[in-house]
């Protein structure tokens, strides 16, 4: 939302909006303890081991005693020598036989026959040069887990300010658009004119969010007179932003009332043009903000502070949405921005700040200007990192 106080006389034009969106701190999950495994059986025990069959000893009749001893018998002593003297008699008697009978063969044979058996030879053992093929035992394999996908965390409330890809989207280039001719009269003709804006804002902003890997969400802008009523609260002669219904609310009472206070006075139209391009893009760039994620991430990392860390917090949201704007206003310069608006947007910056209002939450009238030419001048989000730098730039 816009906070400037500005022109002759100096008018205030934005600011705080309502009761903000409540962003409570990250729920955390509850934290079980270490998953139980599969139950454990008692640890395996010694396998019983067999004794002696089971019986009464080992005795040979099943007793347990030994055997009886036998009585010693006679008849060997009579039986072995008449045994002795009858084989003697016929071994003498075979003995003559046999020698009759190779007196016979010598006179028929001239030389003796022999008959003998080829000693077997001794085995040789000549290895083969090629070992025989070991089989080699089938190593199981092991079966490899299948990964388990893990979904990588989510960006931290730091890395979605300080460190978003959004700031790597390079230079803004020019859609063309030129500054509405119209004439805020009246709050139809008025929401004409920032309807017009936002057009060209569309034209720019897109393609270069989805550059950052992020969906593009679409922006609506509504108008009202003295009071404006949202999701996120009211509002009283200030336009504003509210992410809940992603909804730019433009206060077209002021703008029109100081539009009827220079009827013939140039240079007082160009500062009411001025002054309603210039909040139409600041709060476009909150918008900007909510769909690359830095609006909650940075209200959440407002939460978690008290007193003044709080507000430059707060004022370091509000500051970059300022430098969003203005790259796109120097992106376009050449079809948008006249000599005579230009003139008026460097006087809007020089006179915007929190010294014209109660609360330091966007920014002091020095540090204003310092982003907006950062912006205008470098056409890159990329220099709107408000999140990195110093607390002397953004107090």
């Amino acid at each position: 939302m816009s906070n400037q106080q500005y022109g002759p006389p100096p008018q205030q034009y934005g600011g705080q909006p309502g009761p903000p969106a409540q962003y409570g701190p990250p729920q955390q999950p509850p934290y079980w303890g270490p998953p139980q495994g599969p139950p454990m059986g008692p640890p395996p025990g010694q396998p019983p081991y067999g004794g002696p069959p089971p019986g009464p000893g080992f005795g040979f009749g099943g007793n347990g005693f030994p055997p009886p001893k036998k009585k010693r018998s006679k008849a060997p002593f009579i039986i072995v020598p008449a045994v002795l003297l009858f084989a003697g008699v016929v071994s003498l008697y075979l003995f003559a036989l046999h020698a009759k009978q190779e007196r016979r063969n010598n006179y028929s044979s001239s030389q003796p026959t022999y008959t003998y058996t080829t000693p077997t030879p001794a085995p040789k053992w000549n290895p083969s040069t090629t070992r025989p093929t070991a089989t080699q035992p089938t190593q199981p394999r092991a079966t490899q887990p299948t990964p388990t996908k893990t979904t990588p965390p989510p960006p931290s409330d730091l890395d979605l300010t300080a460190r978003n890809k959004f700031y790597k989207t390079g230079v803004q280039k020019s859609v063309n658009c030129r500054a509405p001719n119209l004439a805020p009269v009246n709050e139809p003709n008025a929401r004409k004119y920032y309807a017009a804006v936002i057009a060209c804002l569309n034209k720019a902003w897109p393609a270069q969010v989805r550059k950052s890997g992020v969906e593009w969400q679409g922006v609506k802008m509504t108008s009202y007179w003295y009071s404006g009523y949202s999701p996120c609260g009211s509002m009283t002669l200030r336009s504003f932003y509210c992410g809940s219904n992603r909804t730019i609310y433009m206060d077209a009472k002021s703008d029109v009332d100081d539009w009827k206070k220079y009827p013939n006075f140039p240079a007082g139209r160009n500062w009411v043009r001025a002054g309603m391009m210039d909040t139409t893009a600041h709060e476009y760039g909150h918008h900007l903000q909510k769909v690359t994620g830095i609006l909650a991430a940075s209200h959440r990392l407002k939460y978690q502070k008290s007193g003044d860390k709080a507000l430059e917090q707060n004022r370091r949201m509000e500051i970059q949405a300022t430098c969003f704007g203005h790259v796109f206003l120097g992106a376009n310069r050449r079809t948008m921005i006249t000599s005579g608006i230009r003139k008026e947007l460097v006087y809007i910056n020089n006179n915007s700040g929190d010294e014209y209002d109660t609360v330091r939450d966007h920014g002091s009238k020095e540090i204003q200007p310092y982003w907006a030419d950062r912006g205008y001048n470098t056409r890159n989000p990329g220099f709107c990192n408000t999140f990195v730098a110093g607390s002397q730039y953004v107090r």
